[in-house]
Parts: structure tokens; sequence; C-alpha cells
């Protein structure tokens, strides 16, 4: 191949990165960037057996709070919800929605899993490079003894600088 044709080559491929990088810019030309789930910190009954159990239900109602801390967007879940209970936690993220999951993993919830008693489960869910902009969420809540998933709430977070 010639110096020529390798000139042509190299600019062709020089043409469709920029090409490429222009088409991750909004219309203000900023770039996107992707919001990431870092973890869950879980408290309050999460983990806990009965004996451990120093107090019950949160008189108040199921809770979603969103703040922002040192570059970290928090979303802070509280739920009242049986006792004793296993849960695992997830998140996931497409395009400007997040979509936390929590997952009641009783393997056969009329027997052997739950105390009596209602408790209040918290998760602190943690996301970096979030932009300035709103964003979509749904908690979703799957309880061995629902037929479907529940959704605890859905809504819309406004992180723009000029709510």
């Amino acid at each position: 191949m010639g110096r020529r044709n390798y000139i042509l080559v190299l600019g062709m491929i020089c043409l469709i990165f920029l090409l490429v990088e222009c088409e991750k810019t909004s219309d203000n030309g900023y770039v996107d960037k992707n919001i990431t789930y870092v973890k869950t910190v879980i408290g309050g009954c999460n983990g806990l057996n009965f004996p451990q159990l120093k107090s019950g239900i949160d008189e108040s109602a199921d809770t979603v709070v969103f703040t922002i801390e040192n570059d970290t967007l928090d979303i802070f879940i509280g739920l009242n919800y049986i006792c004793c209970a296993p849960f695992t936690s997830n998140a996931i993220i497409s395009n400007d929605s997040i979509i936390m999951t929590l997952n009641d993993t009783c393997s056969n919830p009329y027997q052997n899993c739950y105390c009596r008693c209602i408790c209040y489960y918290i998760w602190d869910y943690l996301f970096i490079d979030f932009d300035e902009k709103e964003y979509f969420f749904k908690i979703i809540l799957i309880d061995p003894r629902e037929e479907n998933p529940v959704i605890v709430n859905e809504g819309k977070i406004d992180l723009s600088t000029d709510n």
C-alpha cells in the first residue's frame, strides 16, 4: 500500500472517530455522562434476626429521599415490611432511568423465613457520574408471597441546578 493510500485510510479512520464523538454530544454541546451505580448500603432491620431487633415499625410511611454529597447521589429507601426477611438489592440503569430492586429471597415464605412483627428496612443506593438533569426512577419489591412484583414508588428526580 502506498504512502498516499495509507494517509487516506488514516484520514478516514480519524473522520469516523470524530463523527462518532460528535454523536455523543447533546444539543448544547455538552457530553452526557453515564450515571454509574456504585453500591447499596443496607441498614435498619436488614440482616437482623429476631433476638437482635430493638424496635419495629417506623410510624412514618415508606420513604424515598434523594441527596447529593461529594458528587455522589444517594437514593435512600425506607420500607416497612415483615421482620427477619432476607433481602438482596440491585440497581439497573437504562438511559435516563434508574430501576432499583428489593428482592425478598425467602424460599418458603409461609414456613420458615419471617418473624411475627413489622420492621423498617433501609437501603442507600449510591450513584456517581450523573448529569444535572432529570432522571426517572422506579423501586420494585419482589415479594415471594405476591404473584407479581410490586412497584413501591416511581417518579422523577430533578438534579438540574436551576430547580
